[in-house]
């Protein structure tokens, strides 16, 4: 018995027929993979909060002044003093305090501190101090964290910090909305930045970081 193959039009059609379902489909599929640059921004905001609330609840580092006299009342980070007992801000032992009117330094000093850095190193294998109000600075994670600190004064009624984060380091394509120019797509977007207030309260500023983490309201409370 003879045997019969497919023709070339069958085969033709055949191969269309594939092509089709791979267009419908690719993209479900790219739609369903997870966005790596969401879950990394998500952890980053957490690790955010996480850091700012842990800091501003230690008494040691920010006691609760809200009962002092006026010109001695602190809020949140505005607070400069290096108490006795705030290690990486403070002084020896059995000293009040001590004077370091320097707020934002303090906290963001602090603040990188409970971070978990990556080791950096110079050319000759030495461990390099981070100074994070001056450089950048990366976590074990491969976010880049880069401080954009706002002076602290006394006629500044909303004192703050900003982090500009990358949060695949030093991975193009390095944008934050879709205006920037070598942004082509939604999951291209890699860079958002977080404004921590002095109370303690955190804005993220790009919608792309928002939705990433979750966030659809004022997460000032304001609303």
């Amino acid at each position: 018995m003879k045997r019969k193959g497919f023709t070339l039009t069958e085969l033709l059609i055949a191969l269309a027929v594939i092509g089709i379902l791979i267009a419908i489909l690719l993209p479900i599929i790219y739609n369903l993979m997870p966005d790596k640059n969401a879950l990394m921004a998500k952890r980053a905001y957490y690790a955010v909060q996480s850091v700012t609330n842990s800091l501003l609840n230690d008494e040691a580092c920010y006691p609760d002044k809200t009962q002092a006299l006026p010109a001695d009342q602190r809020t949140g980070f505005d607070d400069g003093y290096g108490y006795a007992d705030c290690n990486l801000w403070g002084g020896r032992e059995n000293e009040e305090y001590i004077e370091k009117e320097d707020a934002n330094k303090k906290f963001l000093t602090l603040f990188v501190n409970k971070l978990d850095l990556k080791d950096l190193k110079d050319a000759q294998g030495k461990s390099i101090t981070v100074d994070p109000t001056k450089n950048s600075f990366t976590t074990k994670d491969g976010i880049v964290w880069t401080a954009q600190e706002q002076k602290l004064q006394n006629t500044n009624t909303d004192p703050s910090i900003e982090f500009l984060i990358d949060v695949n380091g030093d991975d193009k394509p390095n944008c934050k909305s879709a205006s920037d120019t070598n942004c082509s797509g939604k999951k291209d977007f890699d860079r958002f930045t977080v404004r921590i207030h002095d109370d303690g309260t955190i804005d993220i500023l790009e919608d792309w970081a928002l939705d990433a983490v979750g966030i659809t309201h004022d997460v000032t409370g304001s609303n």
